[in-house]
């Protein structure tokens, strides 16, 4: 394709504008659209989710072309049409899948997780969805939530984000240059430079944020703004790119699809990005765009066939519909199988086409937003006229409500039909024993296997609505006595005078040390001994394991603050001598190392045995309690069509070879002031089955993190584990 309409021509010397259609950038959207489904799909190629920086390059190169030929073949930019036309282009089948997304939540979720879909939604429409992403993304209450629907959501409001601003440099340079008398020329290469600085300050700003707050940096425009750039920038060259030679068109092109490649199959999520990893997939879309400019692609044949053009043409609509295809159909399906994978695929295919035939490109090609077209309609043989269009619409809004006739086919009455079905033993473990010649222990293992065979969902109390933040244990969720990784430390030994329970005179004194999966112990620890004449005491940090290792926190970022609140707690602790000391940690940390597999448990035994070292004698009695083996959150797999059995889990095997490790390292550095307290029982069966619920208490409020309620009801377990009575 030639760009010679980036030059500008006396309006005496007309020309006939060659086709601005490439088809190796259409390619380029199909390679990019396919790395994304399959990625999210199948879970490989690892690096599928550098399809988004593709299309970053590709709007950034298309936009700004557009931009820069309006302003130097009209002498201006019309904002108005230049927003007219992103509407035209973006909004229709962006609106019709976020209506037909929430629509189906609503259908066949639970009336919380819908609520959380449909702000999602919300943030979506407004093009805001990147920045509540970040900031979910770095909420640790929030952390477990399954991925929303509409997540994907997030690269369209980085492109409109970026198009807010970016318009109004072009204007602003080319204004400057007209001001000052400058040529074509000049404008350009000062309009090149800001581009450039744009580019680097975006560039660099994203290494910062990537290694400070990578979870902030993936979705943020400043830090994936260089990544447009990159693309403006070649738009910006078109009149040089156009000079480069035949015989080297393709061997550029084909370097660049292998940089594509490679970043496809071997970038993985926990490589540094978007800097500087993302560096390698843009520069390769770059070097094929580029290489396509000013002269046909003869032999590019993998992105100019016929089945890549199709894929490219539909792509902004698969794009669109695939996420929530994968998210709810796995609604009606009990595991990934192959039926699973081929119905996904046939949705998404069926709806793309449609929403492509019937909406978006009719859409594109009317007067829509066109005032002072409208009067010059005109039909050609691929339009569809409105009648056409209405009828494809609704069309469309059915096969995007077939997940809610789905749901909805299953004889189920609603969201108060999930809350009130029972089943023979609603028992909760919180109430009086029903066995009383059972122990606790005995009695907690009879409900546990009971809620493994129940054939319907029990009336829950909290309810699946209520799960979250609220029914997590009050001395976190509403005392503060977790320190939150996003702010400073707070004053260890303040936080340590306020959270104190039990009666202050007690004889007796207890003390939780660990992060939020030891916090999540207080409501039982509690209830045990309290009773017994033991005030607590709490000493958590959220993130920071009792275990000596450094770590990072959820946004994948450096955890400096562990190491100090760990050092004080544990002076803190020789320094009181308490009766009973616990410690407890999350079985699924980050280590700061990046230590996987067998590595990780060496490196995580070594941490528990200089835990134990050092806290050797601190403590009268030291009990080191396992935790939870996690299950699923109830929000997302409580559905109206789910089944008890349908939210079982099973104890993992590297649960249980971290327990081993930490139980061989306490017998290399502990006493016998020192114990490990086997929990698994207490969430689960003998053949390692746990169930969502107990009784009619759900056991987590997040997947991770116990309810209150279920950890109040372990008060007589634990008195029994520690011999109290």
């Amino acid at each position: 394709m030639s760009h010679t309409w980036l030059d500008v021509r006396p309006a005496e010397k007309p020309v006939k504008k060659p086709s601005a259609f490439r088809p190796d950038v259409q390619g380029l959207r199909a390679v990019a659209v396919l790395a994304v489904i399959t990625d999210h799909l199948l879970g490989y190629p690892v690096g599928g989710f550098v399809g988004v920086d593709i299309f970053f390059v590709i709007s950034g190169f298309l936009i700004t072309g557009l931009l820069l030929r309006e302003q130097e073949t009209k002498g201006r930019i019309s904002f108005a049409n230049f927003y007219r036309r992103r509407v035209r282009r973006i909004m229709p089948v962006a609106v019709i899948v976020l209506a037909a997304t929430v629509g189906a939540s609503w259908a066949v979720y639970s009336v919380g997780r819908s609520q959380s879909i449909t702000i999602d939604g919300l943030w979506a429409l407004v093009f805001g969805a990147n920045w509540h992403l970040a900031w979910i993304g770095t909420d640790y209450m929030d952390a477990t939530a399954s991925p929303s629907p509409l997540q994907h959501f997030w690269s369209l409001a980085v492109e409109e984000q970026f198009y807010i601003v970016w318009p109004w440099l072009i204007l602003a340079v080319a204004a400057l240059g007209s001001r000052l008398g400058w040529m074509t020329a000049m404008t350009r290469r000062v309009l090149g430079s800001s581009m450039v600085a744009v580019v680097a300050a975006s560039f660099v700003f994203a290494m910062w944020e990537t290694a400070s707050a990578p979870t902030v940096a993936y979705f943020s425009t400043f830090s994936r703004a260089w990544e447009l750039g990159i693309g403006a920038v070649f738009a910006l060259w078109a009149p040089l790119l156009m000079k480069m030679p035949a015989w080297l068109r393709p061997l550029i092109a084909y370097a660049g699809l292998a940089g594509i490649a490679w970043s496809v199959f071997y970038i993985a999520p926990e490589s540094a990005f978007p800097a500087p990893w993302a560096g390698l997939p843009v520069l390769a879309t770059a070097l094929v765009i580029g290489a396509g400019t000013g002269g046909q692609q003869k032999y590019l044949g993998p992105l100019t066939n016929p089945v890549a053009q199709y894929i490219g043409n539909i792509s902004y609509s698969l794009y669109l519909w695939h996420f929530p295809v994968i998210v709810l159909a796995r609604v009606f399906f009990a595991k990934v199988d192959w039926v699973y994978l081929a119905t996904a695929t046939v949705m998404m295919a069926v709806l793309s086409i449609a929403s492509y035939h019937f909406v978006e490109d009719p859409i594109r090609k009317s007067t829509w937003l066109e005032p002072g077209r409208q009067g010059n309609k005109t039909k050609s043989k691929t339009a569809f006229p409105v009648k056409a269009q209405i009828a494809g619409l609704c069309v469309l809004a059915l096969a995007a409500a077939g997940t809610s006739v789905l749901a909805l086919s299953k004889n189920r009455s609603g969201e108060a039909e999930l809350q009130t079905l029972a089943y023979a033993n609603p028992s909760s473990p919180a109430s009086a024993s029903a066995k009383e010649a059972l122990s606790a222990t005995d009695a907690l293992a009879a409900h546990i296997g009971t809620a493994t065979r129940a054939p319907e969902w029990p009336d829950l109390h909290p309810s699946v609505d209520e799960l979250g933040r609220t029914t997590l244990a009050p001395e976190w969720s509403q005392d503060g006595c977790l320190g939150l990784e996003q702010k400073a430390l707070p004053d260890p030994q303040a936080n340590a005078q306020r959270c104190i329970y039990g009666a202050p005179d007690a004889p007796k004194t207890a003390v939780i040390l660990g992060d939020s999966v030891a916090i999540s112990y207080a409501p039982g620890i509690r209830a045990a001994l309290e009773p017994k004449g033991y005030k607590i005491l709490i000493y958590t940090m959220q993130q920071c394991p009792a275990a000596n290792v450094a770590v990072l926190k959820l946004d994948k970022s450096p955890h400096p603050q562990c190491a100090a609140f760990r050092q004080w707690s544990w002076g803190k602790i020789a320094e009181l001598k308490p009766d009973l000391l616990f410690l407890t940690s999350s079985q699924s940390p980050t280590l700061a190392s990046g230590a996987d597999g067998p590595a990780f448990l060496s490196e995580w035994g070594t941490g528990y045995g200089e835990t134990f070292k050092a806290l050797s004698g601190a403590a009268k009695r030291t009990v080191v309690l396992d935790p939870p083996p996690g299950g699923v959150s109830l929000k997302d797999c409580a559905t109206r069509i789910s089944k008890p059995k349908d939210c079982k889990t099973n104890v993992t095997n590297n649960y249980k070879n971290l327990q081993s490790v930490g139980r061989n390292k306490l017998r290399e550095f502990g006493n016998d002031t020192m114990q490990f307290i086997d929990t698994k029982n207490w969430f689960c069966t003998q053949s390692d089955e746990c169930p969502s619920f107990v009784g009619q208490t759900p056991v987590y409020a997040d997947g991770l993190h116990l309810t209150s309620a279920y950890s109040a009801s372990l008060g007589p377990v634990i008195v029994t584990a520690l011999k109290l009575e």
